[in-house]
């Protein structure tokens, strides 16, 4: 996805990919572009001459394999950056940090403050003066009102809806299609409307 609104983008041409070689699985190019193992990336893509993006989707292991991917980025010295579809709606004071994806007909609202390594997908409209922490995922159709916090870490499903002022904890994930109206518990598993715990992702073994 990343790859085909970046065509539309003049500042963000994209010279190949990487991914660790035991998923290279015999391929070699991706979209007509060069596909390489992370393992050496740095000798044909030197990160002086080169910038990066980590993307990286997936609820399991709580978030942290992908901060996890994205240390392991910055320690080969790349410059991780942040990728706007030019068709999500984005205010211009928002904070950022780097590392950050926001695809296309998301809605960012003003005043907010974004982390690092997150990902904010199609028609998610989150709401002003947010505070958003590091290694999110927000799926798409989300509906984040204004005022809310979410910490690391935390997954939202696809459709929910948090209420304006909520504090997603660390860790929270939230079920799709689930509404969420009161602050949740660190690793806390949220389902339904309204949202309930179900569990806690510290007792998954996967």
């Amino acid at each position: 996805m990343i790859y085909y609104e970046a065509l539309q983008l003049e500042d963000f041409p994209i010279a190949g990919f990487t991914v660790e070689k035991d998923y290279l699985r015999g391929r070699e190019s991706i979209l007509g572009l060069p596909l390489v193992a992370f393992e050496v990336i740095e000798s044909i893509y030197p990160p002086d001459q080169y910038d990066m993006v980590v993307a990286f989707t997936g609820y399991k292991n709580r978030g942290h394999e992908r901060e996890e991917k994205y240390q392991q980025a910055k320690h080969k010295g790349y410059t991780l950056r942040n990728f706007m579809s030019s068709k999500a709606d984005i205010m211009p004071d928002i904070s950022w940090g780097d590392n950050n994806i926001v695809l296309a007909q998301a809605h960012i609202g003003v005043s907010g403050v974004i982390g690092s390594n997150n990902l904010i997908r199609q028609q998610v409209y989150l709401g002003h003066d947010f505070k958003m922490g590091s290694h999110n995922q927000i799926t798409a159709g989300c509906t984040i009102g204004g005022e809310c916090e979410i910490e690391d870490y935390c997954y939202l499903g696809l459709g929910s809806t948090i209420i304006s002022g909520i504090v997603l904890a660390e860790g929270t994930l939230v079920g799709a299609g689930c509404t969420v109206i009161k602050g949740t518990k660190s690793y806390s598993k949220n389902v339904g409307n309204p949202s309930r715990v179900i569990g806690f992702r510290h007792e998954e073994t996967d």
